[in-house]
């Protein structure tokens, strides 16, 4: 409680004015009430008998009380609150990051289970809740690109984003160097001085007219770090296929990642390549990309405000009760 107290600020510190009434109110009891109530008889003695044994009359003590109510009433005007310090750690900077995913129908082979891109979409939620601070946004791309999220800390709706990843209407293919474009010009924007982008594909790059190695280029000249990350198994691979009556078939193709433009996209901007064929290799992945990605850590003190003038009130009112029952029994004076 006594801690409590020490934490106490005022919102509306100018109602301290009202103060000055208190010492006004001593005097005005001492030059005038004080005196008219010097002739009053108590349980039949005069209270001038009983001030010789007493330092303070009943009336003075009743005159204390009202006062002590007063001020409190003052107090709570004046709004009083609990300050409470909390020391916060948070990333000594900000990292921008958006993820540059492909979405072309190759990532619903199911080599990774239950297939490719459902296999991403849970990593991704994973790794957007090791997030505490940095703006996240998404880039998808497969014959063509789109921003799928906007640089946002609103966390909810980008894991509501990442869920919806395979509601979009692109054109198939993989345009990987029309992806990572994308993603260098909603962060060539910030002011920030961490930008990363993670690139993830399952294929080669055939379609759009940027140049992966082209837009690496592009990455670095505005300080951006590219990791890649490359999934899939090469070769045969069964595709599934939906038909009009939802019956489900799978289609023989053949798919190949090709893994060298990715090594130099990542090696272009100083960033690492990846590479798996299953979730949990995947989950690993962006695991080691969170830690690398995590800056250091600075303490920042956090202030919450919770407002006590009831307290103020209540104990006013508690004193209030105790001098009308003070006066009416123990005291037996009339009037104050």
């Amino acid at each position: 409680m006594i801690d409590k107290i020490k934490q106490i600020g005022f919102l509306s510190p100018q109602w301290f004015i009202l103060l000055l009434i208190i010492p006004l109110l001593v005097y005005l009891y001492i030059k005038v009430l004080r005196k008219l109530s010097s002739s009053m008889l108590i349980n039949g003695k005069s209270e001038e008998l009983l001030v010789n044994k007493l330092s303070l009359s009943p009336n003075d003590y009743l005159f204390i009380i009202r006062l002590v109510a007063i001020l409190l009433v003052i107090i709570a005007l004046a709004n009083p609150q609990i300050v409470t310090k909390t020391d916060v750690k948070k990333p000594a900077s900000e990292t921008n990051i958006v993820f540059a995913l492909d979405v072309s129908k190759s990532m619903l082979i199911e080599d990774i289970k239950p297939n490719r891109l459902q296999a991403l979409k849970e990593v991704l939620n994973k790794f957007v809740t090791m997030r505490s601070q940095d703006p996240v946004g998404i880039v998808l791309y497969a014959g063509e690109s789109m921003n799928w999220c906007p640089l946002t800390k609103n966390y909810p709706l980008l894991l509501t984003k990442v869920n919806k990843i395979d509601d979009n209407d692109l054109n198939d293919g993989t345009a990987i160097g029309l992806g990572l474009s994308s993603g260098v010009n909603i962060l060539r924007q910030g002011n920030l001085k961490n930008k990363v982008i993670i690139l993830l594909t399952d294929g080669s790059n055939n379609a759009g007219n940027i140049d992966p190695i082209q837009a690496a280029g592009f990455a670095k000249k505005y300080g951006i770090k590219v990791y890649v990350i490359g999934i899939g198994t090469n070769g045969i691979a069964n595709i599934p296929i939906t038909d009009l009556n939802g019956n489900k078939s799978y289609a023989r193709v053949y798919v190949t990642l090709e893994e060298e433009p990715l090594k130099q996209i990542a090696k272009i901007t100083g960033g690492e390549y990846y590479r798996t064929t299953d979730a949990k290799g995947l989950e690993n992945i962006y695991a080691s990309i969170n830690k690398l990605e995590t800056k250091e850590t600075k303490t920042v003190t956090k202030l919450s405000y919770t407002t006590c003038f009831d307290w103020f009130i209540k104990a006013a009112l508690l004193l209030l009760f105790i001098e009308v029952l003070l006066k009416y029994t123990i005291l037996k004076t009339w009037p104050a």
